[in-house]
């Protein structure tokens, strides 16, 4: 196959070939029609001579059309000082291929003008040999130029093309994407391809990998209740051990529904719904996750302080997807926390920029080479977990619909802190209801 060096070697070869077929064509052309042109000046001139010594002769103006008009062969005007015509030949018909010649001349005491003309290459074309040399070179020319872009289009077009279409075709036979190089457009294209292609794959692997983990642990709860709801079927069982294997029952029906409602919300966030937006001040997002959270936690023996020092500053959220979020990372701090002391603080900050959120918890942390994995769906620190770790890869999916970040690092309070950032709005933007 060829190289690209050599296709590019023999298009020069063949551009500079027509170059000079053109140039030398070109000189040949010209210097044969500035022979002809320097031998019907002369020509003309001595028709200029013939004719003034005619018109002179007569006695007025008045039969010099008569005069003019004997010379067929040429184009002859006659005209005054003023530009005025007083005889011609026939219509002019002058053109950039005429030979023009003019002579003055006085009659009468005024003086006069005699302009003739010929066609330049008369007498080139009517020779049959000429006519033929003429066609000959400019069919060349034309048939060369257009192998020449044939070549151009085909090298720098269709070939490359051509090797996209064939991996893209192998690709669909065999499933693996070939490692071949493409230049150009076509280069782009394949290289889109194939992160395209790879994305899909590894969505792929992470859909079966999430569909295997959620088919293992809903058979661990569904297991314990069909033991359960067997032993329920027995004779002679007390009304106090019935009444705990249904509580038993009850516990692990919570379990697969909290797995199947998780499940369900990451995959519906995975695909495009209608989002509502809106401008939220962070004083109001502060007053919200105190309403909605703060009395649970305070059940839950958990303290809860948010601090806003943003002031006025605005974001534009969904806000019921931005409230899911801060749900599920607090559930997420309240399997994690170890000993009497349990406390999640939420600091809000601004710049001109940005909005910030640190969520804070004085939980058990996570290892700081783990911090980047704890958003990836069913990871979990838990080994011995009962349910999938959704909840903050959902998180993440939220806050990238919203043209944000998230991400975890160590807290100053011992545990995990979360901070989100979101593009700041002023209180004059107006962005329609599309978020990019």
């Amino acid at each position: 196959m060829r190289s690209k060096k050599s296709n590019i070697i023999t298009f020069l070869v063949l551009l500079t070939v027509l170059a000079v077929s053109a140039y030398f064509y070109n000189a040949s052309v010209r210097a044969t029609i500035s022979d002809a042109a320097g031998q019907a000046k002369g020509i003309l001139y001595e028709y200029n001579n013939e004719i003034i010594s005619k018109l002179i002769a007569e006695e007025s103006t008045e039969n010099w059309n008569n005069i003019v008009n004997d010379y067929d062969e040429i184009i002859v005007t006659v005209e005054d000082n003023q530009n005025n015509e007083i005889a011609k030949s026939k219509e002019n018909t002058w053109t950039a291929l005429d030979v023009k010649v003019q002579t003055p001349f006085e009659f009468g005491g005024k003086a006069y003008l005699i302009i003739s003309s010929v066609y330049l290459l008369e007498d080139y074309v009517a020779d049959v040999k000429a006519i033929a040399k003429f066609i000959f070179m400019e069919l060349l020319l034309v048939v060369s130029a257009l192998v020449l872009m044939a070549f151009a289009v085909y090298t720098l077009v269709l070939r490359p093309f051509t090797k996209l279409y064939r991996a893209i075709e192998e690709y669909d036979k065999t499933g693996e994407l070939e490692k071949t190089h493409i230049k150009g457009y076509a280069g782009k294209v394949y290289r889109r391809f194939v992160s395209m292609t790879e994305n899909l794959e590894a969505n792929q692997r992470n859909q079966k990998r999430i569909i295997a983990s959620i088919s293992h642990d809903i058979k661990t709860p569904l297991t314990s209740i069909m033991g359960y709801a067997e032993r329920l079927q027995k004779e002679g069982i007390s009304e106090e051990r019935k009444s705990r294997y249904l509580s038993t029952v009850y516990e692990k029906s919570i379990e697969i529904k909290e797995l199947v409602n998780e499940f369900d919300e990451y995959l519906s966030l995975n695909q495009k719904q209608q989002v509502k937006w809106s401008f939220v001040s962070a004083e109001d997002i502060a007053a919200a996750v105190k309403t909605d959270y703060g009395a649970d936690l305070e059940d839950a023996g958990i303290i809860l302080s948010v601090n806003n020092y943003a002031d006025d500053a605005q974001v534009e959220i969904d806000k019921l997807k931005f409230k899911r979020v801060f749900g599920n990372i607090f559930a997420n701090s309240v399997k994690h926390f170890k000993g009497n002391i349990k406390f999640i603080r939420v600091d809000i900050y601004a710049d001109k920029s940005n909005v910030y959120f640190h969520i804070n918890d004085s939980g058990e942390g996570v290892p700081e080479e783990k911090l980047e994995l704890i958003f990836e769906p069913l990871y979990t620190s838990d080994e011995g977990r009962k349910v999938a770790g959704l909840g903050l890869s959902i998180c993440r999916e939220i806050i990238d619909a919203h043209s944000g970040r998230i991400f975890a690092q160590k807290s100053d309070l011992g545990g995990l802190e979360v901070v989100i950032e979101l593009d700041r709005k002023n209180k004059g933007d107006k962005n329609g209801n599309q978020k990019k």
